[in-house]
């Protein structure tokens, strides 16, 4: 019995660890799907970010460089480097492309920006020697910065695509792993259902027999076939022991109707001889003391086989009320089992519910939205220089309305660079905006976790109370095993009794040997003590009804 529980509970727990590895695999690929996505995408994305932002304080360093004479190798110094660092992040993107728009897209950056280097170099030339021809290199590089910056975008939106694209598949691997989960969970549960069902039916049907056994046994009833158990366990064992002790019963009664018939036989032929026994007085009273002694013996062994009968009445009565407790038990057990289910659909159910939070996605969106703040920061300081150039060219554009003819070539210098800072700032409102929308998706997903962790809470906490309810199946199980133990004492009872009841029929059988050897004395005493003979055939008729009546007793159990 306990093999074939320990079978069950098996292949419940394999199918189990089945569904948590498949769980597990499938939440571990999609960690590796969200590792590329931080790791390449959008780091891709921040090295473009990154590299336009370098190329924008380039821009505001040529500026410098061209207005402001005094802080000139400053401002060229700033603006190289700041334009290196651009042009590297963009052959870092280039390098890591794996698709061919965006490595087409970011080839065409490239060669603007590089294309650009070319022009910068011309202007700090130009505006170095006084060349005439500055004015035509600014005007070459405003075209080239306005083609940067929508060859900027361009490449952004396909990053932007491929994030998007990569999120989703992403999100439908989720989706796909709750209806797994769903669909496996189901069928462990249907299985588990059915093994318990089948298992208790079976032990319930198995107990019921043996109930029946024992219960015809207490009605002294003998003639039941053998039903001979069909598994090798606890209650086999109990079946084989009913068995062995209805056959002893059985051959026990047929000694006793035997040995009754005999000792009626033998009064009789006592009776019969007493008229023809006279013998002396010695030899009779001799004769009729042996037979009062042996009808003492007889009556005491009578007392003994009562005592016997009651004893396994009494056992029968303990095994059925065994019987009956494990009968009970075998019910909550299984009641306990259905209640155990219960709680393991909700762990299923709040594992859906977990699949679709992942907690290592928590310390990468701190550290996103602190990027996201940063970005915001940056963008702030490009809009305050941007409007403190837009001043300074107004400034400058005043300037040159005072000195009349001669500063008006400054005053179309101090135009191009308002219209610039104009630029600058569209192109940063432009920035604040998408960093915006991403900070808005980055709190989401903060918000996402924290819902996650939630659930992870309540699933611990359904798995707990799934393992209490386990715990109150084995100890009603233990229940079962001491009704099982309480009915193999009773059984052993029993069999102390039988073994009673076997040591009074062979003391009747010698009382009865005695009488008989009494009975041949009075016959040889008869002739010299004729008076006496009525009271010895009084005694052999009390022997006669005491042999009947342990005939009646033996009649009661049906063989």
């Amino acid at each position: 019995m306990g093999l074939q529980l320990g079978i069950m509970f098996s292949i419940t727990i394999v199918l189990l660890t089945s569904l948590v590895g498949m769980s597990l695999y499938q939440l571990a690929d999609n960690n590796s799907t969200a590792e590329s996505i931080i790791n390449h995408t959008v780091t891709r994305a921040i090295t473009l970010k990154d590299a336009h932002t370098d190329f924008t304080r380039a821009l505001l360093d040529m500026r410098g460089f061209l207005f402001y004479p005094d802080g000139s190798a400053t401002y060229e110094q700033g603006y190289r480097n700041n334009l290196k660092k651009s042009l590297e992040a963009v052959e870092r993107y280039n390098q890591d492309s794996t698709m061919n728009d965006s490595k087409e897209e970011g080839g065409k950056l490239k060669n603007l920006v590089e294309a650009y280097v070319a022009i910068g170099d011309k202007v700090i030339a130009a505006k170095k020697a006084n060349d005439p021809l500055l004015t035509q290199y600014t005007t070459e590089g405003r075209n080239l910065v306005k083609q940067i910056d929508d060859q900027f975008i361009v490449v952004s939106t396909i990053q932007e695509k491929y994030l998007n694209d990569k999120g989703q598949g992403m999100i439908s691997g989720n989706q796909g792993m709750m209806v797994k989960l769903v669909v496996g969970s189901l069928c462990i549960l249907l299985l588990a259902v059915a093994l318990v069902s089948w298992y208790g039916r079976n032990l319930a049907g198995r107990l019921k027999n043996v109930s029946q056994s024992l219960a015809q046994i207490g009605e002294l009833d003998l003639t039941q076939p053998d039903l001979q158990p069909t598994r090798n366990d606890e209650i086999g064992d109990m079946g084989l022991v009913i068995i062995k002790m209805r056959h002893t019963l059985k051959e026990f009664t047929q000694r006793i109707q035997t040995s009754s018939s005999l000792l009626a036989s033998s009064s009789q032929q006592l009776s019969a001889t007493v008229d023809e026994q006279i013998k002396s007085v010695d030899s009779v009273a001799q004769s009729i003391q042996d037979i009062a002694t042996g009808s003492v013996q007889n009556a005491n062994s009578i007392n003994d086989i009562s005592a016997t009968l009651e004893q396994i009445s009494a056992g029968a009565e303990q095994v059925s009320a065994g019987a009956g407790e494990l009968d009970y038990n075998t019910q909550t057990a299984v009641a306990e089992a259905e209640a155990g289910m219960k709680l393991l659909q909700e762990v299923v159910s709040q594992n859906e519910t977990v699949s679709q939070a992942m907690a290592d996605i928590d310390s990468v969106t701190a550290s996103l939205a602190q990027g996201s703040n940063d970005i915001k920061g940056i963008v702030a300081l490009i809009n305050g220089i941007a409007g403190q150039t837009n001043l300074l060219a107004l400034n400058a554009a005043i300037e040159a309305a005072r000195a009349g003819e001669a500063g008006r070539g400054f005053a179309v210098v101090a135009e191009e660079v308002r219209k610039l800072a104009e630029q600058s700032a569209g192109a940063t409102q432009n920035i604040e905006e998408i960093i915006e929308k991403m900070g808005n998706e980055i709190e989401h997903a903060v918000q996402s976790v924290g819902n996650a962790s939630e659930e992870v809470k309540k699933g611990s906490e359904t798995v707990y109370n799934t393992q209490q309810g386990f715990v109150a199946i084995n100890e009603k199980l233990m229940s079962v095993k001491e009704g099982i133990s309480q009915i193999a004492a009773s059984v052993k009872e029993m069999a102390q009794g039988t073994e009673g009841m076997v040591a009074g029929v062979q003391n009747i059988s010698a009382i009865a040997e005695e009488t008989s050897s009494s009975a041949q004395m009075v016959a040889a005493s008869a002739e010299e003590q004729n008076a006496s003979m009525h009271e010895i055939n009084s005694s052999a008729g009390a022997l006669s009804t005491m042999a009947g009546e342990l005939k009646q007793i033996a009649t009661q159990f049906k063989i």
